[in-house]
């Protein structure tokens, strides 16, 4: 499928892509002023490991703000300006104020770690200030699956760039700052432990590739002509799903336009089916698990979803146990999870 992009360098250097299906024309006014010198850095843990990042300036990213200073909304003409300094768009991608990482960075000196260097982007999903992902038209869904495409492979393209990550954290138990509906991608300088672990372990037992072609029957909530959703078997949380093409593919440009509109339509509904168990917007990770740099013949594109919820008003938080071993305790098996979300018609009332 078709798509347009337009390239846009904001007033403070950082860089703005708009995409839409067709082409078309952009009134670019009210754009955000300001310094834009980030300068985070990198500290090296040596008892997990592994590297810490550290931007003081985070701490002053935006909170909440109220509805006529959503900086994600289109700006009217000579109103307040905002991120995206054209009145109208469909999605959205550009360059964080606040990165954790970033090309930017230079670091305070060799006793503070390196700099920080990669790209850190916000993924705005609509014009609406409100609703979800799975709110949205099958054929955005589409286009944001083509958007998060087309920056991984400019991404990862770059030489610093190791992993790229897009994602998305929905709702307040999630941490989430601004409610318009967004996601981000982070492009690290090196492949996080978790992820690098993951990919190794695809390599030698591929699981994920026997999930895709033998499915166990009872962890299956819907099966499609391209797409698979399921609750695997080692889920972490409750009601985990996970989305895979059936085809292997590297990214969802190289997917057929039937593919892509299959998986857009079932990514939508394993959302929905979410919902729709738990009364209301559940809080969720998603996680567009992309090959690591060096891993793109094994590792296969797919979709986490990953609820912070196990009931109607029943929050999943992290207990000491979880943050401090890593070792999860799930309140509810996998196939009572696939068997209650596969009994549910996403395109119910209610």
């Amino acid at each position: 499928m078709d798509f347009h992009r337009y390239d846009h360098r904001k007033a403070d250097g950082r860089q703005l892509y708009l995409y839409s299906r067709e082409t078309r024309d952009y009134r670019v006014t009210n754009d955000v002023e300001g310094p834009y010198a980030p300068n985070p850095h990198l500290r090296w843990h040596p008892l997990r490991r592994e590297w810490v990042a550290y931007n003081a300036s985070r701490n002053t990213r935006t909170l909440n703000p109220p509805p006529d200073f959503n900086p994600l909304a289109p700006v009217a003409v000579d109103g307040y300006p905002g991120e995206i300094p054209v009145t109208d768009f469909e999605i959205a991608v550009f360059e964080n104020r606040w990165p954790g990482f970033a090309q930017l960075a230079v670091g305070l000196g060799e006793d503070d770690g390196p700099p920080a260097k990669g790209v850190c982007e916000v993924v705005v999903y609509t014009t609406e200030p409100s609703g979800a992902l799975h709110d949205l038209p099958v054929d955005r869904i589409a286009l944001l699956l083509q958007a998060w495409a087309d920056r991984y492979r400019a991404l990862q393209a770059q030489p610093e760039v190791q992993y790229v990550m897009p994602f998305e954290s929905r709702g307040a138990h999630v941490g989430v700052t601004l409610p318009h509906p967004h996601g981000q991608i982070y492009a690290f300088p090196f492949l996080p432990p978790q992820i690098e672990r993951q990919a190794r372990a695809q390599m030698e037992n591929q699981a994920l590739t026997r999930l895709v072609h033998a499915p166990d029957p009872a962890l299956v909530v819907e099966d499609r002509e391209h797409t698979v959703a399921l609750c695997p078997e080692y889920a972490r949380y409750p009601f985990e799903t996970w989305v895979l093409p059936r085809e292997q593919v590297v990214a969802p440009d190289e997917m057929s336009d039937a593919a892509l509109i299959d998986f857009a339509h079932a990514l939508k509904r394993a959302q929905q089916r979410l919902d729709r168990h738990f009364g209301g917007t559940t809080p969720l990770v998603l996680w567009c698990a992309l090959p690591p740099k060096g891993f793109e013949g094994s590792w296969p594109f797919h979709v986490q979803l990953w609820p912070m919820q196990r009931g109607e008003n029943k929050f999943k938080f992290l207990a000491s146990v979880e943050q401090i071993t890593g070792v999860f305790l799930v309140d509810v098996l996998p196939e009572d999870a696939a068997a209650t979300l596969r009994a549910i018609d996403p395109d119910s009332a209610g």
